[in-house]
């Protein structure tokens, strides 16, 4: 039967098979890797505002945020949604481990004139405080809500509404899944961040969740050199490192490149998943 325990277990075990589980728990990795290429996912952050904007535009509309909301942004990253949030609401906080791309908000908010209303917080969600602190908690497409429990404290945190965007089905993103399948012989995985099971586990759970998909597709144009360090750093958090995993990366993607630079395709859908922290309904068995 299909109840809580069984999507949240269903979640565990995808993440666990998963063949980017050995990278999950290499928090400080990952931080590094963020820090490193800060400036260029601020970059992207601007050619793809858009799509964040119908987004927040959504919420919007749908009453999620208003003019008056304090909102919490978990894993802010550069401000992908921390920007276009501030535009609407009274002030975000931005939270995330990664310094360097809480120095690209920070930049980014004065480029907007969006200072007064953001506040970027380093900090890691596991520590953050269980109180009810925020009329919005809002967390898009990151590793720190990854199980029941990290999920549910979003509901402790928020005075009324949380929204969680994931993936819907496969995240792709051309070059790396090509290269992926190139190194490793098999292709990559997404399922861990799949929105079904933070859906299906909040509906078991009785909140009645809200759910909208968008679906977009993105090319970004970079050079050679910064897509070989970029796959070079992206790979070493999987155990692949050393001379000739580098020179298997830099002949894949030189072997791609066109006049020293190379297309990054991303064609993905996101769910858009909000419901209200403070009340749960009745299911009639």
């Amino acid at each position: 039967m299909c109840t809580t325990k069984f999507w949240t277990d269903a979640w565990q075990e995808v993440r666990d098979t998963s063949n980017q589980a050995p990278s999950y728990g290499n928090k400080q990795g990952w931080q590094q890797f963020w820090n490193l290429f800060a400036e260029q996912y601020a970059l992207r952050n601007r050619q793809s505002r858009s799509i964040y904007n119908a987004v927040v535009e959504g919420l919007v509309a749908d009453g999620v945020i208003s003019p008056f909301s304090m909102v919490l942004d978990i894993g802010c990253g550069a401000g992908t949604y921390t920007l276009p949030l501030a535009s609407k609401v009274r002030q975000v906080t931005g939270l995330d481990t990664a310094g360097q791309m809480l120095s690209m908000l920070k930049s980014e908010a004065v480029h907007e004139g969006l200072t007064c209303r953001i506040e970027p917080l380093q900090a890691d969600w596991l520590d953050f405080p269980a109180e009810p602190a925020y009329d919005v908690v809002f967390a898009a497409n990151t590793t720190a809500i990854n199980d029941y429990d990290s999920l549910m404290k979003m509901n402790a945190v928020s005075r009324g509404v949380c929204c969680l965007i994931g993936f819907a089905g496969t995240y792709h993103i051309k070059v790396r899944a090509l290269l992926w399948e190139h190194l490793m012989g098999e292709p990559p995985e997404h399922m861990a961040f799949d929105i079904q099971y933070p859906f299906n586990i909040l509906y078991h759970e009785r909140f009645l969740p809200n759910l909208k998909f968008y679906s977009y597709r993105e090319r970004y144009r970079e050079t050679l050199a910064y897509m070989i360090e970029y796959y070079t750093s992206y790979f070493a958090l999987f155990g692949l490192e050393g001379p000739e995993t580098t020179a298997k990366i830099t002949e894949f993607l030189t072997n791609r490149a066109v006049e020293d630079y190379c297309s990054e395709l991303i064609n993905t859908t996101i769910g858009v998943l909000w419901w209200r922290a403070d009340r749960k309904t009745t299911i009639l068995e």
